[in-house]
């Protein structure tokens, strides 16, 4: 993708809203490839993702989060070459996603018995592909009493590190799925907490906590409300699985999805999937300041042949704002050996109707440069479909206007070599 400066002034008209100085310069650039486009609602986020079309990786995000204004909006992805499919999720602007402290929570990594990061003791949970709630490994705890003797498993790991500190004061919620096969006469399965000071002593602890079985399904259990200590640095989570005094006492469960973490995790807050469409597309675009207003230029043609006057149709909002251009067009920019393209500063630009066969537009010539100009129009907003090259003369004509209809355009500057 080929990326060129410009500069982009405001327009000068009767309108509520900041002019820019005709010598501020904003960066554009001119891109081709799949746009992602979805109806929009103001208060909300939009994050657009991607994934492989044929694979089961994750999702990925494309570009930073884009706010609602109950209009399209659109991202545009221009990595062509590899097949993709796409997705939308619409969000609470101060939604945080959950992130988790627990390394290897999922128990994806390991050898064939033992799991990465977690310790095992007393007749400890091996790792398995049995079964599994996400991924394709979790840990199997089978106990069974020769006699009365109670048998124990115990599953632990210490969480310090680089990316996985423990913060002080910061409010944590613990999440595990478990799944039992059986759960004889006083079987107890546990979960125990500790936080650690910088020193590894406990700063504080909860007794072991009981959670109930669920045989024959993967049920979530999810304890929030963990504040950690001031000085905490680290912590140690625990799985016990114990069975009871008594003669033929057992119990049998798999873990799977371990995770000690912050953010949104309420579920009537989590991100919503919503429609989206794709179609390969080129543009030209740049970064808005709030309440500032762009080109292209709207005119309507009235019935007696003559012009309305002109009407902006972008007004910036501090994210990316972008005029579809075809990909011809595209292609002959992005294939130009220019150093520089800008779009034309509304406020050197005049527009009068010629007769009734056409929109006669002329702008201040670019001084200190040599440049060339491109006039770009068409009838559908957000769309230029044709353009016109008028060399270096700083001025056109959009032929062909008929009454009644309406016309958008704007003006490119393209900056000579020499």
């Amino acid at each position: 993708m080929k990326v060129f400066s410009a500069s982009i002034a405001i327009i000068i008209q009767a309108i509520s809203v900041p002019i820019a100085v005709c010598d501020d310069v904003i960066p554009i650039s001119v891109e081709s490839g799949m746009e992602v486009s979805w109806q929009s609602s103001v208060g909300f986020h939009y994050l657009v993702q991607y994934a492989k079309a044929v694979d089961s990786e994750g999702w990925k995000d494309l570009g930073p989060r884009v706010s609602g204004n109950d209009a399209r909006r659109s991202v545009l992805d221009p990595n062509t070459g590899i097949a993709r499919r796409y997705r939308v999720l619409q969000m609470f602007p101060d939604f945080v996603p959950a992130s988790s402290v627990v390394a290897n929570g999922g128990f994806e990594e390991g050898d064939v018995s033992f799991a990465k990061s977690w310790t095992g003791e007393a007749n400890p949970p091996i790792r398995t592909t049995q079964e599994a709630h996400s991924g394709s490994f979790s840990m199997h705890c089978k106990l069974a009493n020769t006699g009365p003797q109670p048998q124990e498993g115990r599953l632990s790991q210490r969480i310090r590190g680089a990316g996985s500190m423990i913060e002080g004061r910061k409010v944590y919620t613990l999440s595990f799925w478990t799944k039992n096969v059986s759960a004889g006469p006083s079987y107890v399965q546990q979960y125990h907490l500790e936080w650690l000071g910088e020193a590894g002593e406990i700063l504080a602890a909860e007794n072991y906590v009981n959670f109930p079985s669920h045989p024959g399904e993967w049920k979530r259990h999810r304890i929030s409300g963990l504040r950690a200590p001031g000085a905490a640095v680290a912590a140690v989570i625990r799985f016990r699985f114990v069975t009871g005094a008594i003669e033929g006492a057992h119990g049998e469960v798999y873990l799977d999805d371990v995770s000690l973490g912050t953010g949104d995790v309420d579920p009537a807050r989590q991100p919503r999937s919503i429609k989206v469409e794709t179609s390969p597309a080129s543009r030209i675009s740049w970064v808005t300041r709030r309440n500032w207003v762009y080109l292209p230029f709207e005119v309507a043609i009235d019935a007696s042949g003559g012009r309305s006057s002109l009407k902006p149709v972008i007004t910036g909002d501090g994210g990316q704002m972008s005029i579809k251009v075809p990909q011809a067009i595209a292609a002959s920019l992005l294939g130009s050996s220019m150093p520089g393209i800008s779009l034309l500063s509304p406020g050197d630009l005049s527009v009068k109707q010629e007769g009734r066969s056409g929109l006669s537009l002329n702008w201040e010539k670019v001084e200190g440069k040599r440049v060339s100009y491109m006039i770009l129009h068409g009838d559908r907003p957000g769309l230029l479909s044709h353009s016109i090259d008028t060399g270096e003369v700083p001025s056109g004509v959009i032929g062909a206007v008929e009454a009644g209809s309406t016309i958008y355009f704007a003006v490119l500057a393209i900056e000579s070599r020499e």
